[in-house]
């Protein structure tokens, strides 16, 4: 009879289960050894190996002796200015260094975000369908998840009439994300300008993920293109997407 006792898990861990893409890919792959002919539209994986001129340039740098330490906290300063230009390029959006944060993935700025904003009760308004991780990382801090529809017959855009008949006093933050996943919506300059007046008029943190905005796609958008978005708006983006 065994004398360990029982060790029981955070409380906090109970408010969620197991990764969303982790479940579907098993169940994927034991459909495919049932014989079955699956067509996987799950994660975005990147499938397409780097430029030939990315693998030198990453193999020679390799050999350098000085790139083996830990880095900045906030990234190598070559870094961040390498993103700064790369903004004022593809989205004409003007970013100081020091706005700038590189990330290990889209996942990590998720869950910083979330802790830096939100309380036990604070509301989170995730979209419906959306990214399951804007949920998850939400219940995990015991936030109260607010989902919002988007339709097919409203461009697959938030409802902003549904969304001001809410309960928004304890929302803090808003999840978007365009081009969307998993319906393929292209934002508009006037969707992103709306969201920005709709965050500022209530307090509300708009955090837009911008990683599919160059997939199939010739005029990429970032939110932090309108007026004051920088007021109240995080983007976050993805070299997995754009640059594979």
């Amino acid at each position: 009879m065994s004398t360990v006792k029982k060790i029981e898990p955070a409380e906090h861990i109970k408010q969620i289960s197991e990764y969303y893409f982790s479940v579907k890919l098993a169940e994927v792959a034991r459909l495919n050894a049932e014989g079955k002919n699956i067509i996987s539209l799950a994660v975005g994986s990147p499938d397409l190996p780097p430029s030939e001129r990315t693998v030198e340039a990453l193999c020679a740098t390799a050999h350098r002796p000085d790139v083996h330490t830990y880095q900045p906290y906030n990234g190598i300063p070559e870094l961040r200015k390498a993103f700064s230009e790369w903004y004022e390029k593809y989205y004409h959006v003007d970013l100081a260094t020091d706005e700038i944060l590189p990330l290990i993935g889209s996942k990590e700025g998720i869950l910083h975000i979330s802790m830096t904003f939100l309380n036990v009760g604070d509301g989170v308004l995730v979209p419906n369908p959306g990214y399951p991780t804007y949920t998850s990382v939400s219940r995990l801090l015991r936030a109260d998840v607010i989902p919002y529809d988007l339709m097919e017959d409203n461009h697959w855009f938030p409802d902003f009439d549904a969304l001001e008949k809410k309960d928004l006093s304890k929302v803090k933050l808003m999840w978007v994300n365009y081009p969307n996943m998993p319906t393929g919506a292209r934002a508009t300059p006037d969707l992103f300008k709306r969201l920005v007046a709709f965050g500022n008029k209530h307090g509300i943190v708009i955090c837009h993920d911008n990683p599919y905005s160059f997939i199939l796609n010739h005029q990429p958008l970032s939110i932090l293109s309108v007026d004051g978005a920088k007021d109240g708006c995080i983007e976050l983006n993805s070299l997995s997407k754009s640059h594979n």
